[in-house]
């Protein structure tokens, strides 16, 4: 049914809601689909009239809305417009014309080519566009081109309105409260996103607690150039935790061999040795344990992930954090991200560690576990600094394990 038209504009925004929500077949958490729909002429949020219980501008997940449905939605809103803004409760229900133009973005699209305006009728990366094309000029709809979303109505609209009432207090499921790694951390890129999560999807891929004992640790040392004529040396403690197979593999950092060694040692029942709290880990978390800002990155960015069957969208996430005391009062744990530096750290050590796993030179498990063995060198690529591609060669030991005794912790 065609709507006469009118001179409006107006913008419609597929957006993956940063929410789980239980999905009604299996109950298991999904993201829901947000259809927002802004007047550019006037500014109105608008639905469809609805009675209690019919669906409005929320599609349950796990898929996006299709093309079809987008433009059955639009037809609706045209049919029974309903205005959300709460300025406007006396153009609550106003009938309004079909508009006569129409902007499309998605969630992958919403801030693409910000400020390029004249790019943004040719801009063929929302599928949206064509697809709804057609249908939308059945509607009335004369025009039908892509238009990024305005940042205020990502931010204070949507995550600071919309979002935080699709979080159920009574879930058993929510997403750690950390921040995400290209909001939070300095100097982080999208290309040392696609190496960092590479890295952990091709360490699991190894099996690296078939070759090295739990908690073993394994020592990393590598120089990173500052400038041509001042390089540093980094020295590193890393050990495999648990395994993919019982839901609790982890892969753990240590600044000092008496640290990692103490996480060995009560890993393995010595009652004289007490482990430090703190540490830096990346852990293989299911979706709804991971930030919604990682999950988004990943998603944009086609970073690795490692796949996992039985888990929300068939993957584990890695999630890298950090705990440690305090600075205020030396006894409060904290957990945060770790900076660029030690992330790096993750993505070389993974890396080389791996390299040696697969070609059979890095094992330590039986009688021999306390033994040292190496050095080896590996070259591994880096993309932690700032994007840029470079090989750094690193030596991986595993040093000897020596008795501890409770005086090295008085």
């Amino acid at each position: 049914m065609t709507a006469p038209a009118g001179d409006e504009t107006w913008h419609v925004y597929i957006h993956k809601l940063r929410a789980w929500f239980p999905d009604e077949r299996t109950e298991l958490p999904t993201r829901p689909y947000l259809v927002l729909i802004t007047s550019t002429t006037d500014g109105a949020f608008l639905s469809c009239a609805h009675e209690a219980g019919e669906r409005g501008n929320v599609f349950a997940g796990p898929d996006p809305p299709t093309c079809e449905e987008v433009v059955e939605f639009v037809s609706k809103v045209i049919a029974a417009p309903h205005v959300l803004n709460s300025s406007k409760a006396h153009e609550r229900n106003k009938a309004r014309a079909a508009p006569k133009e129409v902007r499309v973005a998605c969630t992958s699209t919403a801030r693409a080519l910000v400020g390029e305006n004249d790019k943004w009728d040719s801009f063929d990366g929302c599928a949206y566009v064509e697809g709804c094309r057609e249908g939308f000029a059945k509607l009335g709809i004369e025009r039908c081109a892509f238009a990024p979303v305005p940042k205020e109505i990502i931010e204070a609209v949507i995550r600071g309105q919309i979002e935080p009432k699709y979080a159920p207090e009574d879930a058993n499921w929510g997403t750690q409260h950390l921040p995400g790694l290209m909001e939070s951390v300095d100097g982080f890129t999208p290309e040392f996103g696609a190496s960092l999560f590479g890295a952990a999807a091709d360490f699991v891929k190894c099996a690296p607690w078939e070759a090295l004992a739990g908690r073993r640790p394994v020592k990393v040392q590598y120089r990173l150039k500052l400038r041509d004529d001042l390089t540093m040396k980094l020295t590193a403690f890393v050990a495999v935790d648990g395994d993919l197979q019982n839901e609790n593999f982890g892969f753990t950092v240590h600044k000092t061999l008496t640290a990692s060694q103490a996480a060995y040692e009560v890993e393995n029942g010595n009652e004289d040795v007490e482990a430090s709290v703190e540490g830096q880990t990346c852990m293989y978390a299911s979706a709804p344990e991971t930030p919604f800002e990682d999950l988004d990155a990943s998603e944009l960015y086609g970073w690795p992930l490692t796949p996992a069957e039985g888990e929300i969208d068939g993957a584990l996430w890695p999630l890298f954090f950090k705990i440690g005391l305090d600075d205020e009062t030396g006894d409060n744990l904290e957990i945060s991200r770790p900076a660029i530096i030690e992330l790096q750290c993750f993505e070389l050590a993974m890396k080389s560690v791996a390299e040696l796993i697969t070609k059979g030179e890095l094992k330590s498990k039986g009688d021999d576990v306390r033994d040292a063995k190496g050095p080896w060198t590996v070259s591994a690529k880096s993309f932690a600094a700032k994007g840029k591609e470079e090989t750094i060669e690193i030596e991986i030991e595993l040093p000897e394990l020596a008795p501890m005794k409770p005086v090295e912790y008085l």
